[in-house]
């Protein structure tokens, strides 16, 4: 599985005009090829971001039907349904305190939390710069990850 960052869904939503734009139109095109997951927390930020655009019904729709609208599997919190509360938030808030300490802002943070807790082969962002170094998730751009993809498809074919 591979999870995915809020600036996928920014570009394709609101930023058409963006020089990334068509790279990542391809990358969301194939979306329906691979398990993607969307971390609950991501989508919340998504859409705190788009509130600015987007009327109240759609901010609901994108919010209750957004694994609808893209191929994803929206991700909860590991363990939010097996502890008590207080212990769950215990252990959530000391796991993003320690990724903060690796200089990264909350988003950020929550985003690698939930990666290294699914075990995710790889987080897919715009913005390498922020992760590189602070997980052992492999980073990738969109279009890094169609070209791994491509590559595969070629070493399986040849």
């Amino acid at each position: 599985m591979v999870l995915l960052d809020t600036n996928v869904f920014i570009i394709d939503r609101f930023f058409k005009r963006d020089e990334r734009y068509q790279a990542n139109k391809a990358f969301i095109e194939h979306l329906s090829e691979t398990q993607t997951g969307f971390s609950i927390f991501s989508l919340f930020e998504l859409c705190g971001i788009s509130s600015f655009n987007l009327s109240p019904t759609e901010l609901k729709q994108w919010m209750y039907q957004f694994d609808e609208v893209y191929s994803v599997t929206i991700l909860e919190p590991c363990g939010l349904y097996t502890q008590l509360a207080g212990d769950w938030f215990e252990q959530f808030s000391a796991s993003v305190l320690e990724l903060l300490a690796r200089q990264m802002t909350w988003g950020d943070a929550v985003l690698v939390q939930t990666a290294e807790e699914y075990g995710t082969d790889a987080i897919v962002t715009w913005n390498k710069k922020h992760f590189e170094g602070k997980t052992t998730v492999n980073i990738l751009t969109p279009e890094e990850y169609l070209a791994t993809k491509s590559a595969a498809r070629e070493s399986d074919r040849g």
